[in-house]
């Protein structure tokens, strides 16, 4: 008497593979529109506000990300040049926007350390003017506090 062979039973390894892949594939879809629904609306405000001013969004955008070693000092919307401090050292770091360059420009130091040929010139300088003020913020604010 012939015995029949077995019949094979269940999923071949491919087909494992392939539900495994497939499951990767759907947790990612699933990640993907969690996190646009989550950070959507302050993705869009970002970009939306990197478009008025980028300079701003590059100082501001600095001091969040910084964990609070550094903090914003003197803001000068007008002109857009921002001054920005590093809390441990004092060291002013100074962020413009470069009109021959169309771009923001970072340097160390304050306003007076913009390049002149910059074409970020201040467009008022009376007294109580922005620029006098933001000019006024930094010379004030002087060295960080050491805290050793």
């Amino acid at each position: 008497m012939d015995t029949p062979t077995p019949q094979k039973k269940g999923l071949g390894p491919l087909a494992w593979i392939g539900i495994g892949c497939g499951g990767i594939i759907v947790l990612a879809i699933i990640a993907f529109v969690v996190f646009g629904v989550l950070f959507g609306g302050k993705l869009k405000k970002f970009a939306e506000d990197a478009q008025k001013n980028p300079t701003r969004t590059t100082a501001t955008t600095m001091v969040t990300v910084s964990g609070g070693q550094f903090e914003m000092i003197a803001e000068d919307d007008a002109n857009k040049r921002y001054t920005v401090r590093e809390k441990k050292s004092g060291n002013l770091t100074t962020i413009y926007w470069n009109e021959k360059k169309k771009a923001p420009e970072v340097i160390s130091g304050d306003f007076s350390a913009i390049p002149a040929d910059a074409g970020s010139a201040p467009t008022t300088t009376e007294p109580g003017s922005a620029s006098e003020k933001a000019a006024r913020a930094v010379r004030d604010a002087g060295p960080a506090p050491d805290r050793r």
